[in-house]
């Protein structure tokens, strides 16, 4: 074993404590906590029994993007999930969101994560009581024109009301030209 393999391994073993994958130092990562701004769309109704898509957010030229930043074995720098969907009244909507990834046409759905609401929404500061989100580095990287999007399993016929909406969605952006 030579010089390089032994800083290629210490590369790889400080990367994966970073929750950056060894090509994003290349490619040049960043954290990014999203909001309901954030996305091109974000809200509309939902019915019990039935997913249906309530984000969506169309990843730009020379990015990339993946669910979660950070890393599990570093929870200091990992994302965490704040979810407090609600009406256009105020009323909190309970139910499953599922974070997923889109190809182009909509076609390809891959499902990143589920989660129940009601345990998204206990505190939007404190990180002991919040849901992590680290880097979802065992699915590929989202890439130009593909999705990052999010669907709703209501527990009852409501909208959600992107205004009304407080959410934190961690995610890791990839600048392809830095």
């Amino acid at each position: 074993m030579g010089l390089f393999d032994n800083l290629t391994g210490a590369a790889n073993e400080a990367a994966a404590v970073l929750g950056k994958s060894s090509d994003a130092a290349a490619s040049g990562s960043f954290n990014k906590d999203f909001g309901a701004e954030s996305f091109d769309s974000f809200g509309g109704d939902t019915q019990p029994g039935k997913e249906v898509q309530i984000a969506e957010f169309d990843v730009p030229a020379s990015t990339e993007y993946s669910w979660g930043y950070g890393s599990a074995q570093n929870p200091e720098n990992q994302g965490y999930l704040y979810v407090d969907l609600q009406n256009g009244t105020g009323t909190s909507l309970d139910g499953t969101i599922v974070l997923a990834q889109e190809t182009p046409t909509g076609r390809g759905k891959r499902v990143v994560a589920e989660y129940d609401t009601t345990r998204l929404d206990s505190s939007k500061s404190d990180r002991a009581q919040q849901v992590p989100l680290p880097e979802q580095v065992n699915h590929p990287k989202v890439t130009q024109d593909s999705k990052l999007t999010i669907y709703f399993d209501g527990n009852t016929s409501d909208t959600v009301d992107s205004a009304s909406s407080d959410v934190i969605f961690p995610v890791t952006e990839y600048d392809l030209s830095a």
